[in-house]
């Protein structure tokens, strides 16, 4: 099973463009025989179904033409949701002063799992203040790293839950 994700990602980057929406991540995974192409993408206030659907009509138009998977496979696009995953230095930039959780490949400092306010980045990796003690993450080490929504914001205030 050969499946060439530069490509994938280059083409999902062209119809993005031709989409005006912003590309935010592509995952491939494997799913028993099948490999799953998942694209999320966004735009300022948001995504909605239909441009989901555009999108993913267009790309699996592409990928039928180009492809870039030798073998069966299913193809999603969707929003990144309110939990987003940030794996690009933009993400990252644009989330400043943000909940994130992130967890490393590697231990640093004698923790692989990070919980702060994200404090700035740069090309190299992050600031995270945890407590009132900041540390730095870099880029190379982050197996996953999303945004984290607090409870509050999705309830509201003083609401309970049912």
């Amino acid at each position: 099973m050969k499946i060439d994700t530069e490509k994938i990602a280059a083409l999902a980057e062209g119809v993005a463009q031709d989409e005006l929406v912003e590309l935010i991540d592509v995952e491939i995974a494997t799913e028993g025989s099948r490999s799953v192409i998942r694209v999320f993408i966004d735009r300022e206030g948001g995504v909605q179904l239909r441009d989901c659907v555009s999108f993913s009509r267009k790309l699996g138009a592409i990928l039928d033409v180009e492809d870039p998977v030798s073998s069966p496979y299913s193809l999603e696009v969707s929003s990144p949701g309110l939990n987003r995953r940030l794996s690009r230095p933009k993400h990252f930039a644009a989330f400043r002063g943000r909940r994130v959780r992130v967890s490393l490949s590697a231990p640093l400092e004698g923790s692989r799992n990070f919980r702060g306010i994200l404090l700035g980045s740069d090309e190299e990796g992050i600031e995270l203040d945890r407590d009132g003690r900041i540390f730095r993450l870099p880029y190379r080490l982050m197996r996953k790293a999303n945004l984290e929504v607090p409870q509050e914001e999705l309830f509201g205030r003083g609401k309970k839950r049912r």
